[in-house]
């Protein structure tokens, strides 16, 4: 394994990974070369992303590895690392796009005033002319939801394959019993918080949505759980009713301690984890349209699904002030993503992709008859 830590933490974790790899080189990029190369980015015709993610000294290890030995597959996740092997030739390649970057920068151009939009839309155009580029080099390409195929499949001629991320049920179980009284009203937002759509969804959340549930509610809580949060997010905790916790050693305490996950994104591609994470650890979940997009659950039945602060409010507050209904789809919930989102069956068609008979893309994504890829 070949990654990137951006900080001595991300470091520090990403050693552990040794434990599963024959062999594990983690390269650190300090911030101001990242912002470095990615301003100068900007400029050119290559995407400011890829110079962000762009290490010469990982990009020099990977040669080094390349040259020295023999490998049967490569799998690359996510299109900022696809240069680092584009242009090796000597085994099977997967690109795991995960979903359509390009479009992620269209979305953001569409929300921003100007310059900004103006810039995303360039950033966006860049980043799709190296998709495109990028898979003419891959044998194969995966995605994880199937509205992100639809958007790459205009424009990409490899096959591309849907494999929905998972979760692992045994370690996001639930440390509360099935019914176990809750006291309090403690809503929960998981999630990197320097990720521009999580800090939306949470600046939304508390100007627009919380007064809304506050009205019926006043002493309800909202914790916002996850790594690096910005000034704009921390400025959001009032030391008491709103909490801002930066990164934490373990998660599932904290979905234990609420009573509803909320996923209030606007902007929002793939297939979003922490909704999956919330259900599993059998807390009830009220999702935006965009967050609820590409999981395989069903509205109104696994989970809540509301679009506007009113009905988002509403929402909320049904599941707050109905512990029957709040058990309801806490069970729901659970047993969804078990049947749904298990590892198992995404493996599978992972295993299939990187060292078996790569299958032709079916019209769905799942695979069809496996045929030799060379």
């Amino acid at each position: 394994m070949a990654t990137l830590a951006r900080s001595a933490a991300e470091l520090a974790e990403g050693r552990d990974l040794a434990r599963h790899c024959h062999e594990l080189h983690v390269e650190r990029i300090s911030p101001m070369a990242a912002w470095g190369r990615f301003a100068v980015n900007t400029l050119t015709f290559r995407p400011a992303t890829f110079g962000y993610f762009y290490s010469p000294r990982l990009a020099q290890t990977v040669k080094q590895l390349l040259a020295r030995r023999r490998f049967d597959a490569i799998l690359v996740h996510c299109s900022s690392m696809g240069p680092y092997v584009a242009d090796y030739g000597g085994c099977r390649k997967i690109m795991d796009f995960g979903d359509a970057d390009s479009e992620k920068w269209f979305e953001y151009s569409r929300a921003a005033p100007f310059p900004l939009s103006a810039a995303f839309g360039f950033e966006g155009r860049k980043v799709r002319h190296f998709e495109r580029w990028l898979s003419s080099r891959f044998d194969a390409c995966s995605v994880n939801v199937p509205r992100e195929r639809e958007v790459l499949r205009a424009y990409v001629s490899r096959p591309i394959h849907t494999i929905p991320n998972g979760v692992d049920l045994e370690y996001f179980r639930p440390g509360r019993a099935a019914g176990e009284p809750h006291h309090g009203s403690r809503l929960i937002f998981t999630g990197n918080m320097s990720y521009k759509p999580n800090i939306d969804a949470v600046r939304h959340f508390v100007r627009d949505i919380l007064p809304l549930v506050r009205r019926s509610l006043p002493e309800v809580e909202l914790h916002i759980v996850g790594m690096d949060p910005t000034r704009a997010v921390r400025r959001l905790a009032d030391g008491s009713r709103v909490v801002v916790t930066g990164r934490v050693d373990d998660v599932r305490p904290y979905f234990d301690a609420a009573t509803v996950a909320v996923a209030p994104l606007r902007i929002a591609r793939g297939l979003q984890n922490k909704v999956l994470e919330a259900m599993a650890m059998r807390v009830p979940v009220v999702a935006s349209p965009a967050a609820f997009q590409g999981i395989n659950a069903v509205a109104a039945e696994d989970l809540l699904v509301a679009g506007e602060p009113e009905g988002f409010a509403r929402a909320v507050l049904s599941l707050l002030q109905a512990p029957a209904t709040r058990e309801r789809y806490a069970a729901a919930g659970r047993a969804c993503v078990q049947r749904n989102h298990s590892w198992d069956r995404s493996l599978q068609r992972l295993e299939q992709l990187v060292v078996g008979a790569v299958p032709q893309a079916t019209a769905d994504g799942t695979g069809g008859a496996g045929i030799p890829l060379r």
